[in-house]
């Protein structure tokens, strides 16, 4: 499973610089609020893993991988570690960069440890959602095939809904900083129940993947 995650890894070598951009990428988002850089930045490095599946087609990887000693199972759980690992990466860079954001942000208001807590929490319920609404049809088709049902609605969907959220936020006058509010204050409670969500969801992502990609035909 580790091996099959570094041959993704390397297989996305010259995508590899792409990377750079997305720390400025999430200053320049920032300008809004800070509280905006960890979904922003989780679903900016969701994205990226998107292109082991483009460079696995291109390089006809899937033949490969048929090759080596391994079950198609580990195929997929390589790539959902990879996935995960950049899931990582994107929550510590959106929390790294807080501060830095915060100084010029139109909102002034910083997040507090409790608050953090909740916003990686959901980032992490965010992470699971996309993965479940992206990866089994990725698998299943490939990228050529599924990338318009497999990536570019749910994330069309996923950009539509984040606008409609901060809308009804700005006309309801804080009902999405009301909830964030009232789960920093039920702290441990809502946390656990945010990452059972999410890791219940991510199990069902999984499973689904690898049902659908041991049915492929390469």
């Amino acid at each position: 499973m580790y091996d099959i995650m570094k041959l993704d890894w390397h297989a996305m070598k010259c995508y590899h610089v792409r990377l750079l951009i997305i720390p400025i990428y999430l200053l320049l988002i920032g300008w809004v609020s800070p509280v905006c850089l960890i979904p922003l930045a989780v679903f900016l490095l969701f994205s990226f893993s998107i292109n082991s599946f483009y460079v696995e087609e291109k390089g006809d990887l899937n033949r490969f991988y048929l090759t080596l000693p391994i079950k198609r199972s580990q195929v997929v759980l390589g790539r959902y570690l990879l996935s995960l690992t950049l899931f990582a990466a994107g929550e510590l860079a959106g929390l790294a960069l807080m501060p830095l954001a915060n100084l010029f942000a139109l909102s002034k208001w910083y997040p507090d440890l409790k608050w953090c807590m909740v916003l990686l929490s959901s980032g992490f319920l965010f992470y699971a959602l996309l993965r479940l609404s992206m990866y089994p049809v990725l698998f299943k088709l490939g990228y050529q095939k599924g990338k318009i049902w497999g990536f570019y609605i749910p994330a069309a969907l996923t950009t539509l809904i984040y606008i409609i959220v901060l809308e009804y936020d700005i006309y309801t006058e804080g009902f999405l900083t009301n909830l964030l509010s009232y789960a920093s204050d039920h702290l441990l409670t809502a946390v656990s129940m945010i990452i059972g969500l999410g890791a219940g969801i991510l199990a069902i992502s999984c499973l689904l993947s690898i049902k659908t990609y041991s049915r492929r035909d390469f």
